[in-house]
């Protein structure tokens, strides 16, 4: 019974040295935690394509963005080449009757011809603009038609009521990765592209 008193501390030291650990363990305030709800099979699911990527990676369109810039370069060539030419030819007839060598009547004329040259120039170039953006237009259609079909395909295999389009800076401010689908179909449209060739 000597040992009572030790063996009565021990156990009251275990015990403040207990209590003094459940003190100082206490919960710290929890950040609100936003708890997704669980997947439901009868609920809608919806799936993005980054467009960006699309854009930057789809072969096909690639080829036609290149086709009409080449096409674009082609055209400013050919009416820059046009426009010198213009040039010198008003030059070449200022300084051909600003020496004597020509008529006032010579002059008039070749300045009227030189004229209804301009006119044209400037309606051909309304034209190759006119015709540049409808086939930006086109080229636009078919990568939406192309895309398109190629969704209805992956959204009748996977199951997807909605497919977006998602772009930084665009409508949709925030997607969930898990939601984005743009290999996939970024693997469709160029294995078709390969496909065709």
């Amino acid at each position: 019974m000597k040992n009572l008193p030790i063996i009565l501390n021990i156990i009251l030291f275990a015990l403040v040295g207990h209590l003094y650990y459940l003190n100082l363990k206490k919960p710290q305030a929890a950040e609100p935690k936003v708890i997704a709800p669980p997947p439901s099979s009868a609920g809608i699911k919806i799936a993005y394509v980054n467009g960006d990527t699309l854009d930057a990676k789809y072969e096909w369109l690639k080829q036609q963005k290149e086709a009409i810039q080449q096409r674009i370069r082609n055209a400013e060539n050919n009416l820059a080449a046009k426009q010198e030419a213009l040039m010198r030819d008003a030059n070449a007839l200022q300084e051909k009757f600003q020496t004597g060598t020509m008529s006032q009547a010579d002059a008039e004329k070749q300045q009227a011809a030189l004229m209804q040259r301009g006119q044209r120039l400037q309606e051909e170039e309304e034209r190759l603009r006119k015709s540049l953006g409808e086939e930006q237009k086109k080229a636009f259609n078919d990568l939406y038609a192309n895309v398109e079909e190629k969704l209805k395909t992956l959204s009748g295999q996977i199951g997807y009521d909605y497919i977006l389009s998602y772009s930084r800076g665009g409508q949709i401010l925030l997607a969930n990765d898990s939601l984005d689908i743009t290999n996939e179909v970024l693997d469709l449209l160029n294995t078709r592209e390969e496909n065709k060739k």
